[in-house]
């Protein structure tokens, strides 16, 4: 898709291993956050690992096909629910998923970042010298 719209690419050999393979390296079982943004392969990635052994408290997942504002989260989604996870909020680009035993995360998540929030906006910290030059 992005050959055909005129994107620049360099091929590159990696080694792929599973989500499962990554958690049983680096993770505990009940960790807080897992976040999948894999530009498509997403539905892959996350059969790739039990969820329900790995328990993290909160899925987000990017859920459109890149670029793009289409949906793609049909692909994977049952797969989240199935686990044992409810959908928190849609902010057009990720779903947010909070475990069912987990009701007052699953409030937290659905409201989305907001001026009550009191962050600054990346763009702001870094013309206000808050954040250096990346």
């Amino acid at each position: 898709m992005h050959l055909a719209d005129g994107w620049r690419h360099e091929e590159l050999r990696v080694e792929v291993v599973t989500l499962e393979t990554v958690l049983g390296s680096y993770a505990n079982p009940g960790f807080d956050l897992l976040k999948v943004d894999v530009e498509g392969a997403e539905a892959a990635v996350l059969r790739s690992a039990d969820l329900r052994a790995w328990r993290p408290r909160a899925i987000v997942v990017e859920a459109t096909v890149p670029l793009t504002a289409r949906p793609s989260h049909q692909k994977w989604e049952p797969h989240v629910l199935e686990a044992g996870y409810r959908l928190a909020l849609f902010d057009g680009l990720n779903r947010f998923y909070a475990r069912n035993d987990e009701p007052k995360l699953h409030e937290r998540l659905a409201v989305p970042a907001n001026v009550l929030d009191n962050y600054i906006p990346y763009a702001c910290a870094r013309r206000a010298g808050l954040i250096g030059p990346e």
